[in-house]
């Protein structure tokens, strides 16, 4: 019994042992490392600092250029014919150089009261309210967030430019929503999709673009878009999607209850929660760099 236990004793021991060895090896090795490429990480270092401040120099350059949308409000209707339980319908609210939307899903309450945006300043804004009825919020860098709208528009205008996507306008009309549209044909290798664009919707819709395309495409005038340049010379009230070979679902997407002029200041308004300021990339890099 004796022997067992000491050969208990002993082999725990040696695993200890082997254990210690493997620690102290491996941080005199981690040790000589950072001593042998800390020129090469001070690089990288200054290689991100400088990434991230042209970056942070883009952005401000960009949101001077930024045009005021007018006053106004509408909805956004998105439907699944397939699975209607994932319809979701957007309220959105229009004025000076912010935007106020509230999601309102069929599916589920996401929790999520409203987003401000504030394109001019670079601020959004997620306002909340949890089950148990406390509001509370984060703002946060816009950069982050239209940085990916950005890449798609530009994205979608260089297809159309180079030929990989086409919009063909035809003689086809429509009323929806009570707005005379002419229909216009998109295709590209992943979709189809029917365009439905009115010019007659009550509202200053080339002031709307014009703000739409500063604030996502940093395009200083929308007349030169690829969109514009097609044909489409209004507001997409209604674009039904025909996606191909099954890479995602059959969408329609209608804009309804335009109304020129009302965008109520409480929808801007985050009184009443209780709001955090998340850190910028920037801050949260320096800190990294701290620890």
């Amino acid at each position: 019994m004796k022997q067992l236990l000491l050969i208990v004793f002993f082999s725990i021991l040696c695993g200890n042992i082997a254990m210690a060895q493997r620690y102290y090896i491996r941080k005199a090795i981690e040790k000589d490392m950072e001593k042998k490429h800390a020129a090469d990480k001070q690089k990288g270092e200054d290689a991100v600092d400088e990434r991230l401040d042209t970056w942070e120099a883009n952005d401000k350059a960009s949101r001077e250029k930024i045009s005021p949308f007018p006053t106004m409000s509408m909805s956004m209707v998105i439907e699944y014919p397939e699975k209607p339980k994932n319809n979701v319908t957007l309220d959105y609210y229009f004025k000076n150089y912010e935007c106020a939307s509230v999601f309102k899903m069929q599916k589920e309450n996401s929790g999520i009261d409203r987003m401000i945006m504030n394109f001019k300043a670079g601020t959004s804004t997620m306002l909340m309210t949890d089950r148990k009825g406390k509001k509370t919020g984060m703002t946060m860098e816009l950069k982050n967030y239209d940085w990916v709208a950005k890449n798609a528009v530009n994205k979608s205008n260089k297809m159309l430019e180079d030929g990989d996507a086409t919009i063909t306008p035809t003689d086809e009309y429509k009323t929806i929503e009570g707005y005379k549209c002419r229909k216009y044909l998109y295709e590209d290798q992943n979709y189809k999709s029917d365009m439905w664009v009115s010019n007659q919707v009550g509202m200053d819709y080339m002031q709307f673009n014009q703000a739409a395309y500063s604030a996502f495409a940093n395009a200083k005038n929308q007349n030169n878009n690829a969109y514009y340049k097609a044909g489409i010379h209004g507001v997409v009230i209604q674009h039904h999607m025909y996606p191909k070979g099954g890479r995602s679902e059959e969408a329609i997407m209608t804009l309804k209850n335009i109304k020129s002029g009302y965008a109520p200041d409480e929808m801007f308004s985050s009184a009443g929660y209780e709001v955090t300021k998340m850190p910028s990339m920037k801050e949260l890099w320096k800190a990294s760099q701290d620890d």
